[in-house]
């Protein structure tokens, strides 16, 4: 099951997002997605949590131009350009 909870887990340490590109936090039971936003309140930019998924749930990930980093305790972090998800795929 998807949620928009802010996780237990780290935020993303990028420090050169581009607008609107995303992070997503692999751990051995969910996923993390984040983008990176603007808005009025945060001009400058701000890492925003889009959803946490469950592996359990077999979440499919669609990604342009990603890039994943090394892993750390057993998880780790891919960015991303876009992302889009489909779960309970066959």
């Amino acid at each position: 099951m998807s949620s928009t909870e802010s996780p237990p887990g780290p935020t993303p340490d990028r420090t050169d997002p581009i607008a609107g590109s995303y992070a997503i936090y692999v751990t051995a039971e969910q996923l993390h997605v984040w983008q990176y936003q603007h808005n009025m309140s945060t001009p400058e930019g701000k890492w925003q949590l889009v959803e946490t998924l469950d592996r359990g749930d077999n979440p499919q990930l669609s990604l342009t131009q990603a890039t994943l980093t090394a892993p750390t305790d057993d998880n780790y972090w891919v960015y991303a350009k876009e992302y889009d998800c489909f779960l309970g795929c066959n």
